[in-house]
């Protein structure tokens, strides 16, 4: 079963929305083996908008991946909104997911065959969950959808494919946002709109976002960027601007990394 730390679900958020300590994953075995994540460690406080950047294998979408409770890490613990989610069935992982944890990936993935509406209050559906109709449409309108509630995917540019997924994820109001680049197959217009938003969810509606990216720009709206090499964790810098990222993503492989 999951352990909650002396608190229930219906108590409130955690002071501490993620928590990672010693996690380690590896892929395949023996010669072929590659260790994705060494012994992270990590804590982000809620109410907060954090980017997780590297280079490619350093590791990044395999931590979103285990803090989501999408893959199990091999050793380590992870805590989402104070209970340990690396114990307990996947019957339970799974609902927990849909109870807490909002996801925005990069290829949308919404249902071609559903409208926006349907498409946004899904996960409600698949969670048995009460459907507020106009709590929907409140979000939808909120990112700029509410005049296309009955189109479908298809009618649709990138963009605006994008607010679906970010309302969907809003919709159950969970405790963590996980982004997976959000922004990858986007426009410059877009990406702007779609991190904007994201931003919103932390400052308005208190929502913790955390979002794999290996854009500076998309970097720079986030409240701090964690910095990821070679599965371990590389440094961490807070109030981050373009220039101040794309420096230390060019200097990831240095021996003195910015202080955690």
């Amino acid at each position: 079963m999951f352990r909650t730390a002396r608190r229930t679900h219906d108590e409130g958020p955690a002071a501490e929305a993620l928590r990672l300590v010693k996690v380690s994953k590896t892929y395949g075995c023996d010669d072929s083996a590659v260790t994705a994540l060494d012994g992270v460690t990590l804590s982000l406080e809620r109410g907060t908008f954090t980017a997780v950047m590297g280079p490619s294998g350093s590791g990044k979408s395999t931590l979103l991946q285990c803090a989501a409770g999408l893959d199990r890490p091999d050793s380590g613990i992870v805590m989402v909104d104070g209970t340990e989610m690396t114990g307990g069935s996947e019957a339970e992982l799974t609902r927990f997911r849909r109870g807490r944890i909002g996801f925005v990936f990069q290829q949308y993935n919404l249902l071609d065959t559903l409208t926006v509406a349907q498409n946004t209050v899904l996960p409600l559906k698949l969670a048995g969950r009460r459907v507020d109709r106009d709590r929907a449409r409140e979000i939808l309108t909120a990112v700029g959808l509410g005049d296309r509630l009955g189109h479908r995917p298809d009618q649709l540019s990138g963009g605006q494919r994008q607010r679906v997924a970010i309302a969907r994820a809003l919709v159950t109001e969970p405790r963590v946002i996980f982004a997976d680049e959000p922004t990858g197959a986007l426009d410059t217009r877009s990406a702007r709109e779609v991190l904007l938003l994201l931003r919103e969810a932390v400052r308005v509606h208190g929502r913790t976002v955390v979002m794999v990216t290996h854009d500076p720009v998309a970097a720079s709206y986030a409240d701090s960027v964690v910095f990821l090499a070679d599965g371990r964790l590389a440094g961490r810098m807070h109030a981050p601007t373009v220039d101040a990222v794309a420096e230390r993503l060019a200097h990831l492989g240095d021996d003195v990394p910015v202080g955690v």
